[in-house]
């Protein structure tokens, strides 16, 4: 598979490869034939891995028998490790297929980051090591999703954060190009297993992508799109599994017919008289999500609710969250796969003989559809036609969430297939006649 774009010789190109994409050894040796390919082409390549499979889930299970809750700094060291195994049996692969490569480790590479254990952020990228590499014709395999403080301590970005690394690199080496390649063919509008008819964007804005991955709908992570558009970095999204054109983001083009309709374009088909009209860029479903809900004075009760959630929430799980940080401090989150083991009880420990009003409530089974991207003139009249819409498909009411240009439908029970597919039709289903 060669780059999706041609470039100028001697460019450089960061490609980074997800963990499916590198799942086992056949798909590593796929995944070097791939980067040769690449490096015949003319191109000086830099390759970002994330960890093989479902290795640092495998590892975080492992700490967890050890520990109900690690201690951050150790749970570090250990996650880290399955990004370095990914980077070194692909530079065993690379040198198989007579590509000289050589693997390094984020803090090897010089990504510098705070000291926020299990989820850092980059400050800084030295990349000398990676220059020198490559001005002596060796490919450079990076561990993604981990970097070094200032203190020395090993970091990890946090799930995703391999996106994160490519995107720091490609800006610090000045690349002709940064491709994030995974399991699909770019930024679909849906998950097509739900939605048979999803269709690819061709290309987003790094605002709009912003707005995506803000609501957890993209498949870049959020961080690796700020660093994006901060430092102009344009990307392609796509499949590691074929060589289609993806995603490109960057600069927004010119609209063009066929693409999808922006928002509050104006009336479809068969809308007489028009009003405004919700146009989102993408939908996404989660099955099965559990509610928590806090209400209590800020001080005392409220932080060691607050402090018990830290400690056993995985930040990666919670897929929307609001806080109103008044006098009677309210947090509520939607989590998927549940809350975990213990932590309700805990919660009722700790309000124990508490004093002042408080509220502690939880609800399981619950489902939520995010529309992400295409914020309109106004919620109010987007509420109004999703009740109409919701209605004509048979579906429940739900419980209208909007962050940002975010919205969240929440349901007491998981909508069926069929009804997720017509919700996605009447919302994102219309193109502008060609």
């Amino acid at each position: 598979m060669s780059p999706s774009s041609p470039l100028p010789p001697q460019a450089v190109l960061v490609r980074k490869y997800g963990g499916s994409s590198l799942a086992t050894v056949e798909r590593l040796n796929e995944v070097a034939r791939s980067v040769r390919a690449a490096r015949d082409a003319g191109c000086q390549v830099v390759v970002v891995v994330s960890a093989m499979g479902k290795t640092t889930d495998e590892l975080a299970e492992l700490a967890r028998r050890a520990h109900p809750n690690p201690p951050r700094r150790e749970l570090d060291m250990l996650l880290s490790v399955g990004e370095r195994i990914a980077m070194s049996l692909l530079s065993m692969a690379l040198d198989r297929e007579g590509c000289p490569a050589i693997s390094l480790t984020g803090s090897q590479c010089g990504i510098i980051t705070d000291s926020s254990h299990n989820d850092a952020r980059i400050l800084e990228v030295k990349g000398d090591r990676v220059r020198d590499a490559l001005a002596r014709g060796y490919t450079v395999v990076v561990a993604g999703f981990q970097g070094v403080s200032r203190e020395k301590e090993i970091t990890t970005l946090g799930r995703g954060g391999s996106d994160a690394t490519a995107v720091a690199l490609a800006a610090a080496l000045g690349a002709g190009s940064c491709e994030i390649l995974k399991d699909v063919d770019g930024v679909l509008e849906a998950d097509p297993k739900l939605v048979p008819g999803a269709r690819r964007h061709d290309h987003l804005s790094w605002d709009q992508m912003l707005e995506i991955a803000a609501g957890g709908c993209g498949v870049v992570h959020l961080r690796a799109v700020e660093y994006a558009r901060a430092h102009r970095v344009p990307l392609v999204v796509r499949s590691s599994f074929h060589d289609g054109p993806g995603t490109t983001i960057g600069d927004a083009p010119a609209h063009r017919a066929g693409a999808p309709i922006p928002p509050n374009a104006g009336p479809g088909p068969g809308r007489a008289g028009g009003g405004p009209r919700y146009r989102p860029l993408v939908m996404h479903l989660e099955p099965l999500v559990a509610r928590l809900r806090l209400t209590a004075p800020r001080e005392g009760l409220f932080a060691a609710w607050r402090d018990l959630a830290l400690a056993r929430l995985d930040p990666c799980d919670i897929v929307a969250e609001w806080l109103d940080g008044g006098p009677a401090a309210r947090w509520e989150a939607l989590v998927r796969k549940g809350l975990p083991e213990g932590l309700m009880e805990a919660m009722e420990q700790a309000a124990a003989g508490a004093t002042g009003d408080h509220a502690l409530d939880h609800e399981t089974g619950l489902a939520c559809i995010t529309l992400a991207g295409g914020r309109p003139d106004s919620w109010l009249a987007v509420q109004q036609h999703l009740t109409g819409v919701l209605g004509g498909l048979g579906l429940p009411a739900a419980e209208i969430r909007v962050e940002g240009s975010t919205l969240r439908l929440v349901f007491r029970s998981p909508p069926e297939p069929d009804q997720v597919d017509r919700l996605h039709q009447a919302l994102l289903g219309e193109r502008i006649p060609g």
